[in-house]
């Protein structure tokens, strides 16, 4: 069986694919939504989650209510799939204001990262995502507690100079992920987030085993 792809990973249905979603009041926007050709994203399933099915999302735009449709698709319907974009792609893309242009290459300067959320979505569909008080969303790859230390501290300081917020995730080398401001925060526990679930860790486990598979896409490095 193929493997399971990563959270936040672009996929793309095929023509015949029997997706559901979660609510059937949003199977029309989704007919629409795939016969256009765009990908959902790869969603985080609940720990007790028997369902087999892939768990999707498709964010729709904020005119649209920003709301994130749940869909659920067998993993062999999977035609393609992406890692997330990397920002320096991202950044470059039309649609990005031009405000924001000075900001994203002082945060590509800062790390290598990949792109989901608002900038992501943008980028792939075309359609209007990004507003005057939009964050932008990032995923870094971090190999030790110094790295992810030292990125907590540039991106608190980019934060002060330009006066906006990054959301965001480091990439742990075992494959989970935890929220950069909850690492920073100095926490004996954070939240690890994984394909399959979520749970609690010691701050200080997280860089304590050594050898474990990574992703391809983490750091914007194919490994």
């Amino acid at each position: 069986m193929p493997e399971r792809p990563a959270r936040h990973t672009l996929v793309w249905l095929s023509a015949h694919a029997d997706w559901r979603a979660d609510v059937a009041a949003h199977d029309e926007r989704l007919a629409q939504w795939f016969a256009r050709g765009w990908p959902a994203v790869v969603a985080r399933r609940a720990a007790d989650d028997s369902d087999p099915r892939m768990r999707l999302g498709v964010p729709l735009p904020p005119a649209e209510g920003k709301q994130r449709l749940g869909v659920r698709v067998p993993l062999g319907d999977i035609v393609r799939q992406q890692a997330p974009l990397e920002l320096a792609e991202v950044r470059l893309h039309a649609g990005v204001p031009a405000d924001w242009q000075a900001p994203l290459e002082a945060l590509d300067r800062l790390a290598p990262a990949r792109v989901f959320g608002a900038f992501a979505w943008q980028a792939v569909t075309g359609l209007d995502y990004v507003h005057a008080r939009s964050d932008i969303d990032l995923l870094w790859a971090v190999e030790t507690a110094q790295h992810a230390d030292v990125l907590v501290a540039r991106l608190h300081g980019w934060e002060l100079r330009f006066g906006r917020r990054v959301d965001g995730e480091l990439c742990l080398p075992d494959g989970g992920a935890v929220n950069w401001r909850e690492y920073g925060g100095g926490s004996r526990q954070v939240l690890v987030k994984r394909v399959d679930g979520a749970g609690l860790a010691l701050r200080a486990s997280l860089f304590g085993v050594a050898g474990l598979p990574r992703r391809a896409w983490h750091y914007g490095v194919a490994l």
